[in-house]
């Protein structure tokens, strides 16, 4: 009996057993419990797809997904926990962030959401023994300020906003819940000398247990310097941390930080910057860019603090307005063998690139999130369009796991290396233009897109695309105790694995996998897009705002946009 069947008859045996997941104790209305299911609708089939035969019942996906996650928790705990992750085919673990256990801390929010007790009991229980002072591993390691960041402070904060807010009904220990917010406050304490720099902003690599710079991200010249998304993609965490604790001091220094992202020195259009930044006098030291890696989460970071505080940062707003106009304006093209598609490249100088990546596939949640946030419908179209590219490229890789790099440069096809793509071209409008560049497997980017997509749209279509993607997940990726990336996403089979479960497989990619399936009676207010009134019928509001990680921290507004 394959995976999903047996997931199906686990599932139907709780309908008819009438388990239902808890509902929210929380006193903002839920909205109505219309079923909107998978029936047929425009575009269920098309050109190198067909969705007709999907299970159809939206609770068995979502329980589908409740299985993955229990299984790859299940081989965590078993042969790597408390270490930071599983090394899936043979049993064994790594410590690649610290030694904190990464995946534990990563993944509580989504066991929140899922509402598996048991698991969330355990995390609890782990959290409070961390000594965030200094790193777990044997010898002591260097600690990114950035993943660090996004992972353990953002998932502390998140799960204390959870267990306090909507999820308070679940039976825990109400210390436990407490120790995440003290935990949080130490480790951002033992991180704060990262900011000692003469710009403030802050040395991205540092050694924590003797409280000194490493040497990485040091030019030849001795400059020491900060990628975009480094100093970007610290103010949501921080900020909110500051509300929590009514210490100003976080807010403070992640502000001083991004202020050299929000009056730069130089821009190559209005809101787009260079990525490459002077610690010592927080110039800008290139003219490249995009929402593409090193500074995609920087412009993800400015609507969503427009979305935390629409009052207080009404400039990050505007900031993210420019970028995005810019972004329409200069960066924006159609593959010549699929004009139908669109999407943002990068730019090199005021050259547009007609280049992407997997990471930059969450430009289509952005847009899709500033067009309701600041009541500008022109930004769906734009955002729809995007995760429809990327839609596309999950589509036309065999193994139904999409490229992590796209390229539909015409010079680059034409090269030697890259001739046995052009069939892929010609049909999918991208390729991958980097032979060393075949793998991917466990990325979050796409489907958060999809997610918004829906929230927003009400379309079946995105929750079928999503399907696909877990699908192919559980073909491709299912190996030994966990899942791992594959190494060809060219190949139907992945042409086999790696051997790495990454933490944000817990946090980011079962947790989208997850809600987007999520019948619409079991859905709340930790919802992006939050529908009261049931997905695609407008009125959509952010009670919660989610960092880059998918951890969802309950915003400040005082009226929730």
């Amino acid at each position: 009996m394959g995976w999903l069947t047996r997931i199906q008859s686990l599932a139907l045996v709780s309908i008819l057993c009438d388990r239902a997941i808890s509902t929210s104790q929380d006193p903002i209305p839920r909205g109505d419990s219309t079923y909107y299911g998978n029936g047929t609708y425009p575009g269920q089939k098309g050109p190198g797809y067909d969705y007709t035969s999907f299970e159809p019942n939206q609770t068995i996906r979502a329980d589908a997904v409740i299985e993955m996650f229990r299984f790859a928790w299940h081989g965590y705990y078993t042969y790597a926990f408390p270490h930071d992750d599983l090394e899936p085919v043979n049993n064994s673990f790594t410590d690649s962030r610290n030694g904190w256990g990464a995946a534990a801390v990563d993944g509580l929010d989504t066991a929140i959401i899922m509402e598996q007790e048991d698991i969330v009991n355990i995390i609890l229980d782990h959290i409070p023994t961390i000594d965030f002072t200094k790193t777990g591993t044997p010898q002591p390691t260097v600690v990114s300020l950035f993943e660090t960041n996004i992972r353990y402070i953002g998932g502390l904060l998140s799960s204390y906003d959870l267990l306090k807010g909507p999820f308070s009904h679940l039976d825990v220990d109400d210390d436990n819940v407490d120790k995440l917010l003290e935990q949080c406050k130490t480790l951002a304490d033992s991180l704060k000398f990262a900011f000692d720099t003469p710009s403030g902003i802050p040395v991205n690599s540092v050694h924590l247990n003797n409280l000194t710079f490493s040497t990485r991200g040091v030019m030849e010249d001795g400059t020491r310097t900060a990628g975009l998304a480094e100093l970007g993609t610290l103010v949501l965490e921080w900020q909110h941390l500051s509300d929590l604790t009514n210490d100003s001091t976080y807010a403070e220094l992640a502000q001083k930080a991004e202020s050299y992202f929000l009056d730069p020195s130089t821009e190559l259009w209005p809101g787009l910057t260079g990525g490459n930044f002077s610690v010592e006098t927080g110039e800008i030291l290139d003219a490249y860019g995009g929402w593409t890696s090193g500074n995609d989460s920087a412009y993800e970071y400015l609507i969503k603090m427009y979305v935390y505080d629409p009052e207080r940062f009404e400039e990050y707003g505007d900031r993210w307005t420019e970028a995005a106009d810019s972004t329409i304006a200069h960066l924006l093209s159609s593959p010549s063998s699929r004009p139908d598609l669109t999407m943002a490249g990068s730019f090199a100088g005021q050259a547009a690139q007609n280049y992407s990546e997997q990471l930059a596939c969450f430009i289509g949640g952005s847009f899709i999130l500033g067009s309701t946030a600041l009541d500008k419908p022109e930004y769906l179209d734009y955002g729809l369009k995007f995760s429809e590219f990327c839609a596309n490229g999950y589509r036309y890789a065999k193994s139904g796991i999409g490229p992590i790099v796209y390229s539909w440069n015409l010079t680059e096809l034409s090269w030697p290396e890259y001739a046995n793509q052009s069939a892929l071209y010609n049909v999918s409008g991208w390729f991958i233009d980097d032979n060393t560049a075949f793998f991917n497997g466990q990325a979050p980017e796409a489907i958060e897109s999809w997610y918004y997509a829906y929230q927003v749209t009400g379309n079946q279509y995105w929750r079928d695309v999503a399907w696909a993607y877990t699908l192919a997940q559980n073909r491709t990726e299912r190996v030994g105790s966990g899942f791992s990336s594959v190494n060809n996403v060219l190949q139907a089979d992945g042409n086999g694995t790696e051997n790495f479960m990454a933490s944000f497989m817990f946090a980011e990619v079962l947790k989208y996998q997850y809600l987007i399936q999520l019948p619409e009676e079991k859905k709340g207010i930790w919802d992006v897009e939050y529908a009261p009134d049931g997905v695609g019928k407008g009125g959509n509001v952010n009670f919660f705002v989610y960092n880059t990680e998918a951890h969802p921290f309950r915003v400040t507004a005082k009226q929730p946009i």
